[in-house]
């Protein structure tokens, strides 16, 4: 009864979010990165496993460029009843900064569905002066098919977010991503996502990811539209978990993302 109530939540998160269709991209899920993720492909279902007690923090180098570069920060607490989840990234430099701070909460509904909802608000300044602002929304789940095998729903800015500015407003990106995890055998993992942000073409990401050891997992991936390799490597270290990720854009050249968990 929980998994139908559930998806019938989900069912008209997502009607909802077709309707607010528009055609403009400013930031986009992209944010979420970590080195886990950009070795496998960029798919957010690709990010490290969710830590119910721990501090993260991540540093993304997009085609070699610091003043691409963003810095983010997240602490995860678990209560008795929801994990919930704080962070804030930085983007940019003193040309053009943007930042995120945020807040979630994620819950077991059932055996085999998970729900997380995310509320943020984000500001960017330009050095000539001019701001903007908005508050937005994520929301996503996991849908275990059983033991090797999981689903995964995670919507961005689903209720249409506009960014405010002192005469008019802005529309943001809209994005859906459905993803598949699968592990074939004990030490190997699979992963597919379909990614579709509004009024563009769907880009599909897989990746691969092998553990040689606790203190040793190798990953590749690849993406499309366009056509990009990504591979890194990752572990644990007793409490310290690690990932170093890249990718390579035919025309841009070279991204990298490095990100360290700690488990308290």
């Amino acid at each position: 009864m929980v998994l139908r109530f559930g998806l019938i939540i989900g069912f008209f998160t997502l009607h909802q979010f077709f309707l607010r269709c528009e055609n403009y991209a400013h930031i986009n899920s992209s944010w979420q990165m970590d080195g886990r993720s950009v070795a496998l492909g960029g798919g957010m279902n690709a990010l490290e496993p969710e830590t119910t007690n721990g501090l993260f923090i991540a540093y993304n180098l997009p085609y070699q460029l610091k003043e691409l570069s963003s810095r983010s920060l997240r602490a995860a607490f678990e209560t008795n009843w929801m994990d919930l989840e704080g962070g804030w990234t930085q983007t940019g430099d003193e040309v053009y900064m943007e930042n995120y701070v945020s807040m979630s909460a994620a819950r077991d509904l059932s055996g085999t569905f998970r729900l997380k909802a995310k509320i943020g608000f984000y500001n960017y300044a330009l050095i000539t002066g001019e701001k903007g602002s908005t508050l937005l929304s994520e929301i996503g789940c996991i849908i275990t098919l059983y033991e090797k095998m999981q689903i995964n729903v995670y919507a961005f800015n689903p209720s249409g977010s506009r960014i405010s500015l002192s005469e008019n407003t802005l529309p943001l990106t809209q994005s859906i991503h459905v993803g598949i995890n699968f592990k074939p055998v004990n030490k190997l993992e699979g992963l597919l996502e379909i990614e579709k942000v509004l009024k563009q073409i769907p880009i599909l990401h897989m990746g691969l990811e092998y553990k040689l050891c606790e203190e040793l997992v190798l990953r590749t991936g690849l993406s499309c539209r366009p056509i990009m390799s990504s591979w890194g490597v990752g572990g644990n270290i007793r409490r310290l978990h690690y990932s170093l990720g890249a990718n390579n854009h035919p025309s841009l050249g070279y991204s990298s993302c490095f990100s360290i968990y700690y488990n308290w």
